[in-house]
């Protein structure tokens, strides 16, 4: 125990020392003969070692009487304080004791077991008060009402919340039988949950209350008994919370979690509830059970270049036309995206399906009024499937979005059946599209890399980054054995978003283990280059890799320049503020062109590999090249030959004053190891690994 004695007789402060010698364990005494030499050593103590309790004698040089205790309290007020009063001062320590002061001594009757006594008393009761003040400050602040009730269930306490909740007034209910904030449909449920409170000491759940203003509302209660001595009577806490809106909600949450909020249609959930239930009752009626699957044709491009607003729009009409275009009995559900479902029970004759495919695609096929954005034709591509044997429904929605699959690939604004003679390469697509995710989830994507070297020095000063399959069956794959899957379904976006992550936490390990840095070039599709967070992505992937954007270079094919040039341009702008290069592949020299190179900045023309093929037979091949190259000088850019694979050509480039190069001659892809192994050998001293001859 840490004990302050404030006292300035030294012989009162003697015999209070000698009665607490010996003590154990031992106690700390530290003594102050003065009001300000106490308030200092409390406020240096605080943080470090504060006081247990305070010995304090009301009449000092600097203070008397009630003050002295008043300034103690204030600098203290968590840390117990008894008095040391003379007799004539017993009755001012009594008031004190009312104030906060723990106790009082009365000097010269004081012996050192009931000093002792006192103190511990004292520090004890100050941490009940400190508790009871903490309990009653949470008592107050809780959001749940509180009631507490004595054996009679008559209340004795209720809180803030309480208040809030029930609009009563504290004084409008204690006494009054906690029954009547109950309403009457809680008659019975009343009688058990004091039964079940009685016997085992605690009930929860939900009951119907009443506020002051007769309102009844569903409340989750929570009620305990509070452990008493034999002696005493049982006293009862309630907690209870407003549940209106939770139960209000309900109904509707039930309704979100079955329902596109869109469309206000049934959603994947619901639709895959109704055709189990329609397969069983098919089964069981021997009737046809037939699911559509439905998806609007070219809607992504419509929702790109017309905004989401004017996409949504065309969702809601779709789901309207599709309900107006089959029987009540039948079920029109939205999947996702702007993909529909609609199951049709106890038709068995396909030409009735024909007929009803046949009325969808005339009510979808109207124009669509976007206001101020003029008309937009609807069209839709459906799969029908029906049921046959033990196919789940799972399955048969897959085989109706293969079917559907094949319409859209067969020209859209159509339907197709689900047969297996299917055409073998829309399946092999599809079935592409479905290894490409797997690919995905099982990392069998990796890149290469294709060193570009600076004709002047014949260093290594950049790279191409090239997409790798690891296909589990075909072996290595190219980017172009699957590109054009990847941007049909859209998966580009996704992968490109890992090739951008990838290809910069590569380059900045080159640059940790001591490579100088070099350019990193990445192609980007149209789908990647258009999508609504390419730029978000670019930054993010930037900021978390740490890689510097003037050392990263986006390669862009000429048709991106050229359509929607407005929206592309604000792209590509954006893109060079950040400090990031761009490249265009398959340039030429129309006035356009021309002005774009002018206000877009491009940093880099590129030479197609197609260009360099029959470069030695093709005079338009020769010209094109050079005119490229041309412009490049004129313009002060960079310009890259790609596709270099013999000595002529390479020969070619150098006289037409191409800056930099890339092609098997020179060096094949090598993974990221390798190509740190080639910039090593390059930095100590090895350039081409060939010398440049004569033009041929």
């Amino acid at each position: 125990m840490k004990l302050l004695l404030v006292e300035d007789n030294p012989g009162d402060a003697r015999l209070f020392n000698l009665m607490l010698l010996g003590e154990s364990p031992p106690i700390e005494l530290v003594h102050c003969e003065s009001l300000n030499g106490a308030l200092m050593v409390i406020e240096e103590s605080r943080a470090s070692s504060p006081f247990d309790a305070i010995l304090l004698d009301l009449s000092l040089p600097d203070s008397q009487g009630v003050e002295t205790f008043h300034r103690i309290h204030e600098v203290a007020p968590d840390v117990p304080i008894v008095i040391l009063t003379a007799l004539n001062d017993k009755t001012v320590a009594s008031r004190l004791a009312s104030l906060g002061a723990q106790d009082y001594l009365v000097k010269g009757f004081v012996e050192a077991d009931l000093m002792i006594r006192s103190l511990h008393y004292a520090i004890e009761r100050k941490k009940t008060e400190v508790g009871l003040k903490m309990v009653s400050k949470v008592f107050e602040c809780m959001l749940e009402g509180i009631i507490m009730v004595d054996s009679a269930l008559l209340i004795t306490h209720v809180n803030q919340a309480f208040t809030n909740i029930m609009g009563y007034q504290a004084d409008e209910v204690i006494g009054r039988p906690v029954q009547t904030l109950m309403s009457d449909r809680q008659e019975n449920a009343l009688t058990t949950l004091w039964n079940v409170l009685t016997t085992q000491g605690s009930w929860q759940g939900e009951v119907w209350q009443r506020r002051k203003s007769g309102e009844i509302f569903p409340s989750h209660m929570n009620a305990s008994e509070v452990s008493r001595s034999k002696r005493e009577s049982s006293r009862f806490v309630i907690v209870f919370s407003d549940i209106s809106d939770i139960k209000l909600s309900e109904e509707r949450l039930h309704y979100l979690a079955h329902h596109d909020p869109l469309t206000g249609l049934p959603n994947r959930l619901f639709l895959n509830d109704r055709l189990e239930q329609a397969i069983l009752h098919g089964k069981r009626q021997k009737t046809g059970v037939t699911v559509m699957f439905i998806d609007i044709d070219h809607f992504k491009q419509i929702n790109d270049s017309m905004g989401h607003a004017a996409g949504d729009l065309l969702l809601r009409t779709t789901a309207e036309r599709l309900v107006t275009a089959i029987r009540e009995t039948d079920t029109v559900a939205r999947l996702g995206g702007d993909e529909f479902s609609i199951i049709l029970t106890d038709i068995n004759r396909s030409t009735d399906l024909e007929a009803i495919a046949k009325k969808i695609l005339d009510t979808v096929s109207q124009p669509v009024s976007l206001q101020e954005l003029g008309k937009v034709q609807l069209s839709v591509s459906i799969g029908i499937a029906s049921h046959h044997a033990e196919l789940s429904a799972d399955e048969l929605l897959e085989n109706a979005d293969t079917a559907m699959y094949v319409a859209k690939k067969s020209g859209r604004n159509q339907f197709r059946f689900f047969n297996s003679h299917l055409d073998s390469f829309d399946i092999e697509t599809r079935k592409t599209e479905e290894e490409i995710l797997q690919a995905l989830d099982h990392q069998e994507f990796s890149l290469s890399y294709q060193p570009q070297f600076d004709l002047s020095s014949g260093k290594v000063i950049g790279v191409e980054t090239l997409l790798r399959w690891r296909h589990p069956q075909r072996g290595l794959l190219h980017a172009t054995d699957f590109i054009s899957s990847l941007e049909d379904s859209g998966l580009i976006v996704p992968l490109g978003e890992w090739i951008l992550s990838t290809a910069c936490q590569e380059w900045k390990s080159w640059v940790a283990r001591g490579q100088p840095p070099i350019k990193l070039a990445i192609n980007l599709t149209y789908k990647q280059f258009t999508h609504d967070h390419f730029l978000v992505t670019v930054e993010n992937i930037l900021r978390q890799t740490d890689m510097e954007p003037c050392w990263l270079e986006f390669e862009l094919a000429r048709h991106i320049i050229t359509e929607n040039r407005s929206r592309h341009f604000s792209v590509i702008q954006s893109l060079k503020k950040l400090g990031v290069r761009i490249a265009i592949n398959g340039f030429d020299s129309g006035v356009s062109s021309l002005n774009t190179l002018h206000q877009l900045k491009i940093d880099t023309l590129k030479v197609d590999r197609s260009l360099l093929t029959d470069l030695g037979h093709s005079k338009g091949n020769a010209l094109y090249t050079r005119l490229i190259l041309s412009l490049a000088q004129s313009f002060d850019l960079k310009s890259v030959a790609e596709g270099v694979e013999n000595a002529h050509q390479l020969n070619f480039l150098t006289d037409h004053h191409c800056t930099e190069v890339q092609g098997f001659l020179l060096s094949h892809p090598l993974g990221a190891d390798e190509l740190f192994t080639l910039i090593e050998k390059q930095n100590s001293g090895t350039h081409f690994p060939f010398s440049l001859g004569p033009t041929q």
